[in-house]
């Protein structure tokens, strides 16, 4: 986000090279929030004015542009599973349709019997459901991928927290139960109805759990993370319920492929040619209707960051600041010189004073010959003061004194 910031307003080196990111964003990029809000203020530096305002543009673009694909990564990983699949179910509707045609009239077949229409439902039902699921857990590890492509492995797995893996183990339950009957109730029956009343409900109590783990342990408080780390729980748990129902789906299918073979051979033939008409058909349906729909999920994707003040063109430069910075060399040659003279005084070990002969030698002092120069000081002192004449303050004090 940043890199093409540094190219578009930077000049590269006799190298090629532009300067570093880490350096770049520690030194000219500085954010701060408003206090109780979700604003954030973002100041960009450089070393011309129209440079920092375009620098700051480009980078608000750049944002705004990285949020909108993290928003719609997920949309636009479904819609592609879901054009492929589209794509080779048309084709396989074709061969179907055509298939089922053409053995209608090889065998002179104008109106099935009523056993062979019946057993042709019972499969297709069971081939329908083993379709969706395939296509269920294929969008669920494109969702999969999606999210962990963006978040680099941060967050973890919906397999750490106990009370999702709960809800995944009722729902597989439910689930087992449900393609059970698959082969003795219309999903018109009673308990038919209960149970995906039960599943949809626990599915709903499922993503509320997500929602709020997501919430703890995205990377970030940005709501697009959050959203696919809970877009990763998510399709975890659905990946581990479509494979638990494909083992179950397949036992029945393999089932009704045994009872398939007692049929006489012509019906045979056509229930396998219709089964995979209306497999076909069905799921070609489904599968148009899921497209329409991520497609116009891709293009609605919103995004909860926008700019609300555009950036400003800078007045006067931020730095360098003369009159602090000559304020504060001015303390510090203070500070530095004092602290000079004061160190020099501590290591002076010159002996001058009857006190340091007392200190550094333990000596008792029984007199002091002044040098010259001392001498000449103090008598040239004295006389001055000698001649001076008292002056009313002194004759005052000397009469008091006298009294």
């Amino acid at each position: 986000m940043v890199v093409p910031v540094i190219e578009a307003t930077e000049t590269a080196n006799k190298n090629g090279k532009y300067p570093g990111y880490d350096g770049y964003v520690r030194g000219r990029i500085t954010t701060s929030p408003f206090k109780d809000t979700d604003i954030l203020s973002v100041t960009v530096r450089a070393n011309e004015p129209g440079k920092a305002q375009k620098a700051n543009q480009l980078l608000l673009e750049t944002f705004l542009q990285r949020m909108t694909d993290l928003s719609r990564v997920e949309q636009t990983a479904t819609k592609n599973f879901l054009q492929t699949r589209t794509d080779a179910a048309k084709n396989d509707l074709d061969k179907a349709e055509t298939a089922l045609q053409d053995y209608k009239i090889d065998n002179k077949i104008l109106t099935p019997s009523d056993s062979a229409k019946l057993f042709t439902s019972r499969l297709a039902l069971a081939e329908k459901e083993a379709a969706t699921n395939r296509i269920e857990m294929g969008t669920a590890q494109a969702k999969l991928n999606a999210a962990n492509s963006i978040l680099g492995g941060s967050g973890s797995s919906s397999a750490d927290n106990r009370t999702i893996q709960a809800y995944n183990a009722q729902l597989a339950k439910l689930e087992a139960e449900r393609i059970s009957y698959l082969d003795k109730y219309t999903e018109k029956h009673p308990r038919m109805i209960e149970l995906n009343d039960q599943i949809a409900a626990l599915k709903a109590k499922i993503q509320e759990e997500v929602r709020k783990v997501a919430a703890l342990q995205a990377p970030s408080d940005n709501a697009v993370h959050q959203r696919l780390v809970m877009s990763k729980f998510q399709s975890e748990g659905e990946l581990i319920a479509a494979k638990q129902k494909a083992d179950l789906l397949q036992e029945i299918i393999n089932q009704n492929n045994q009872d398939l073979e007692q049929l006489p051979a012509v019906e045979k033939g056509y229930v396998k040619v219709a089964r995979d008409a209306q497999v076909a058909s069905e799921l070609y349906v489904m599968l148009a209707k899921r497209l329409e729909e991520s497609k116009v999920a891709e293009v609605m994707t919103p995004t909860n960051v926008q700019i609300v003040d555009e950036p400003t063109f800078p007045e006067a430069p931020v730095a360098p600041r003369k009159g602090r910075t000559l304020l504060l060399a001015a303390l510090l040659g203070i500070f530095a010189g004092c602290g000079i003279v004061i160190a020099k005084e501590l290591m002076n070990r010159n002996i001058r004073t009857e006190e340091d002969v007392k200190n550094y030698l333990g000596l008792a002092v029984m007199g002091s010959i002044p040098d010259e120069e001392s001498l000449t000081r103090a008598m040239e002192v004295h006389k001055k003061t000698e001649d001076k004449k008292p002056g009313f303050i002194s004759k005052v004090r000397d009469y008091i004194w006298k009294k």
